[in-house]
């Protein structure tokens, strides 16, 4: 910089004449002190063997030169230093403000709007450069401000890919700065993150004078690593916030999508189910047929059920609109959804064991523990290749504590973390070629079961099968007098 200026906003030629005028001041005054006392002691104390004067002189003036060479030396540092504290007490306000914003329109309110006052410049512009283009800058406004883009041509885009700072208009005469004089700039202050252009930050003229104070260039140079990272951050968060916008959007699309599939999907199955009873009444079928085909309706009904469901859970309910826990019989609950599946079990060569108290009661939001009950014990029946699947439950520490055991080929220990996954089917799944699905069992599961304030977890799996269990709250005596008796529903209710 040749001398000019230093980082810290003090011309290095004020710093020497400073210490000289304070160091000429302390000459003079303490010159002047020692006159003083040489000629009011001198006279009076002075003999022909010993100046008494002169000496007493000296001490006093050695005594004295510290404190007054310290006092001097502050005030010329309040004087001298005034602007340097100034910029100091800036510097440190607008990079604590830029360390705590992310908005682009935050970033407007620091730089376009606080700013420039403090430097005493007319008007300040911020622009984000809007990748991968290198010459399209966006203008940083206020919400709701509609602004043209920035394009400057490839000679300016070189000199801002290189400068530290430049002044309008230079010494360049191959520069056209038509665009950037139209918007009132005339210094111009790269910004960079990293060493990755991201934006430019450009400064109205000086207030007082025509030229810039070393002090306003000083603090822009200081303030640009800190603007240029705040508006990278700034420009990943618009960046999050559209894709996240864009991702709402899309589910959007998605739930209307599934609601109007499974609501189109319901007609043909209610009409299939009247259809089938009342062939039932006017033909007669055999009570296997008639079981089949009724279990295959509410199969095709559970199914449209769970893709319902699924999309419903994606967004967790409101506090305030968290379902009801009802008292309910296990008993008959199982009793009934293993009635369901008896055809296909015994199709597999699969027996059901059941061992439930019969006056063992839980706490539970009913739809939903009984689609969690139907999505295990189908999990349980589909990839069991004989064998028995075994349900047992018994009250266990305010909690009913139930187990689903199957005699199927076990779940492998490196995925058994990712076994309540949405869409995730582990390679022991895919190799049943026999078993299709789409990974949405236990999810939809875990969700209903936490819907009731329970919990389901893998309790073993190998070889042998695998075992899952829930525990969800039991229901105490109060809650019996409050319901005004138990609730039975069935599977299909």
């Amino acid at each position: 910089m040749n001398g000019r200026t230093t980082l810290v906003g003090v011309d290095q030629r004020t710093r020497f004449a400073g210490k000289a005028l304070t160091i000429g001041t302390l000459v003079l005054l303490l010159s002047a002190f020692y006159l003083l006392l040489i000629s009011v002691l001198a006279p009076r104390l002075d003999t022909p063997w010993l100046p008494l004067g002169h000496t007493l002189a000296a001490v006093m003036i050695a005594t004295l030169v510290v404190p007054i060479r310290n006092r001097l030396a502050l005030g010329y540092n309040r004087l001298l230093h005034r602007e340097w504290q100034t910029s100091q007490v800036m510097l440190r306000d607008i990079g604590a403000s830029l360390s705590h914003t992310l908005s682009p329109e935050g970033l407007h309110s620091i730089l376009v709007d606080d700013l420039p006052q403090r430097l005493r410049v007319q008007g300040a512009t911020l622009w984000m450069l809007e990748p991968p283009d290198d010459r399209t800058f966006v203008l940083v406004s206020q919400p709701n401000t509609a602004s043209q883009p920035l394009l400057v041509n490839g000679v300016i885009a070189r000199r801002l890919m290189h400068a530290t700072y430049l002044l309008i208009p230079t010494a360049d005469r191959d520069i056209d700065w038509t665009p950037l004089i139209e918007q009132g700039v005339r210094l111009v202050l790269p910004l960079r993150a990293g060493h990755q252009l991201v934006g430019i930050y450009g400064c109205g003229p000086a207030l007082r004078g025509q030229f810039y104070p070393e002090r306003v260039i000083n603090v822009l140079l200081m303030l640009a690593p800190s603007v240029g990272s705040a508006l990278e951050n700034a420009r990943a968060y618009t960046k999050i916030a559209r894709l996240n916008r864009e991702l709402r959007e899309l589910d959007q699309m998605k739930a209307e999508f599934i609601q109007s599939v499974g609501h189109e999907l319901r007609t043909p199955l209610t009409t299939l189910s009247l259809a089938m009873q009342l062939y039932d009444r006017q033909a007669g079928m055999t009570p296997a047929l008639a079981n089949i085909a009724r279990t295959g309706i509410a199969q095709l009904q559970a199914l449209v059920d769970r893709v319902l469901a699924f999309d419903l859970g994606l967004a967790p309910p409101a506090a305030e609109q968290s379902p009801p826990t009802l008292p309910i019989r296990l008993a008959p609950l199982l009793d009934e959804l293993m009635d369901a599946y008896l055809p296909i079990a015994a199709a597999k060569g699969v027996r059901f064991d059941i061992h439930i108290p019969p006056e063992l009661t839980a706490m539970a939001h009913i739809p939903s523990l009984c689609r969690a009950l139907h999505e295990i014990v189908d999990n349980a029946v589909r990839y069991s290749i004989g064998g028995t699947v075994t349900i047992a439950a018994q009250l266990h520490d305010g909690h009913v504590l139930l187990s689903i055991a199957d005699e199927g080929p076990g779940i492998p220990q490196e995925e058994r973390d990712r076994l309540f996954e949405a869409f995730y089917r582990g390679s022991s799944t895919r190799a049943l070629a026999a078993t299709p699905g789409a990974g949405l069992g236990l999810s939809i599961a875990r969700r209903d079961i936490e819907a009731s304030n329970g919990q389901i977890w893998l309790e073993q799996s190998g070889p042998d099968g695998s075992t899952m269990c829930i525990a969800i709250p039991a229901a105490t005596f109060t809650d019996l007098l409050m319901h005004e008796g138990i609730r039975e529903r069935t599977v299909n209710a």
